[in-house]
């Protein structure tokens, strides 16, 4: 071979061994553009499906935390409503999704095994998981993808303590004359009327919140900005189970217009105190009045650890066994609720309505500058017109179908004694 022709095979040899290269090259160029691809894609559904576990685990701790603030305690039920959430957020348990037919597994945990939680009985911890379908990460030896998400809530106390739980009527809060009412604590209105909360005149209504399904009418009074258009709400002491064993064959009635002491029992009847040199004291307990409600029109009445259960045949107050609620008008009044159910009492519930009365006649507080109430004032389906006070360093809800405030009015958000703390819980994620 001349050295011409052997330069001119090794600049051929050079030239297909340059193709080859760039052939390698491309191709391995291409597998990698390729398996980004995939990366890209799948992971991008990947994440975006586990986004949307992560907001139905959410709605599952949230509803399981909601189920214990209305007293469902047990596993069960605790999983049923955190079951439901996470359903209506796509991804029911042991059923697959619109999108993958792979079983979903909810995994609900009451009190959570570990993490900060562990052992807490007031926390619900939820996980959604379910194996995930991919793409284009096939080609790279990944047919599916376990995904999974987790959410922790707790229960925490409310905020709020005044509700008014109509959903329909005007003026579900209302201020008469010159009511006022000065609240450490929410107020909260769950009517959708255009004048839901009506504050006029030279009323004022002073609260950290103030929450309003419907829309506000405040004229010529004051009040703390109120958000309108919030989310309706139920009845924040449904939870609290009402007295049962009590039974009355006859009413009497019970008529005190002189200085005694009563205790704990069935009032068929009612209880009626009058007489401004009366003296009453009410010793510790659960007073059931069925018919008749309670009224007082003058003296001196205390009582500390009381419970008032008002019942009575569901139709308004016209024979001794119909439904009667509280009349206090007159009189020097100091009552406070239990602040546990060891003296037979009921934890934080003053005054307590039956929950099935619909057409009794509602309630009238009208506490002079010397009175107290502290507890719950439970009127859920029936009207109460309140003025009155917390005692000193002390708390005070009002929680009534409709409410309307006729005088100076202090409410307490101080609920130190209570064994369990504030009665009206909220749900929180925290994990």
């Amino acid at each position: 071979m001349t050295g011409r022709n052997f330069v001119a095979s090794l600049q051929h040899l050079l030239k297909s061994s340059r193709r080859a290269q760039t052939t390698v090259l491309v191709t391995v160029g291409l597998v990698a553009m390729l398996g980004i691809s995939a990366l890209a894609v799948d992971v991008g559904e990947l994440w975006t499906t586990r986004h949307l576990m992560q907001t139905a685990a959410d709605a599952g701790a949230l509803a399981g935390v909601d189920a214990i603030t209305i007293g469902q305690t047990t596993l069960d039920d605790i999983t049923m409503a955190a079951d439901a959430a996470t359903a209506q957020n796509g991804f029911t348990n042991n059923s697959g999704t619109a999108v993958n037919p792979s079983t979903v597994t909810v995994t609900v945990v009451n009190p959570p095994t570990t993490g900060p939680y562990a052992n807490n009985t007031n926390a619900v911890q939820v996980t959604v998981a379910q194996v995930q379908p991919t793409f284009f990460m096939r080609v790279l030896g990944w047919k599916s993808v376990p995904v999974s998400a987790q959410a922790t809530a707790l229960t925490t106390s409310g905020g709020s303590c005044v509700y008014a739980l109509n959903p329909t009527a005007s003026g579900t809060i209302s201020f008469s004359g010159n009511g006022s009412m000065n609240s450490s604590c929410g107020v909260y209105d769950d009517s959708n009327s255009s004048s839901a909360l009506i504050v006029g005149g030279t009323s004022t209504l002073t609260a950290p919140l103030v929450g309003v399904v419907g829309g506000t009418t405040i004229n010529g009074g004051g009040s703390s900005p109120p958000t309108s258009g919030i989310a309706a709400f139920g009845d924040p002491l449904a939870w609290v189970p009402e007295p049962t064993g009590y039974s009355c064959s006859s009413f009497p009635g019970t008529k005190v217009n002189s200085s005694t002491t009563l205790s704990q029992g069935t009032y068929c009847g009612g209880i009626k105190i009058t007489g401004s040199n009366t003296n009453v004291t009410f010793n510790p307990g659960t007073y059931v009045i069925d018919g008749g409600g309670l009224t007082i029109t003058g003296g001196t009445v205390r009582g500390s650890g009381v419970t008032f259960y008002l019942t009575g045949v569901n139709k308004a107050a016209s024979n001794p066994q119909d439904y009667a609620g509280v009349n206090i008008n007159g009189g020097t009044v100091n009552l406070s609720a239990p602040c546990d159910n060891s003296g037979g009492g009921i934890e934080g519930m003053l005054f307590f309505q039956d929950r099935s009365i619909t057409s009794g006649v509602g309630s009238v507080i009208n506490g002079n500058t010397g009175s107290t109430f502290t507890g719950a004032l439970y009127f859920p389906t029936t009207s109460l017109s309140y003025a009155g006070t917390s005692g000193a360093d002390q708390y005070t809800y009002l929680v009534a179908n409709t409410l309307t405030i006729t005088g100076t009015t202090t409410i307490g958000n101080n609920y130190s004694c209570l064994a369990n703390g504030n009665l009206i819980k909220d749900a929180a994620l925290v994990f």
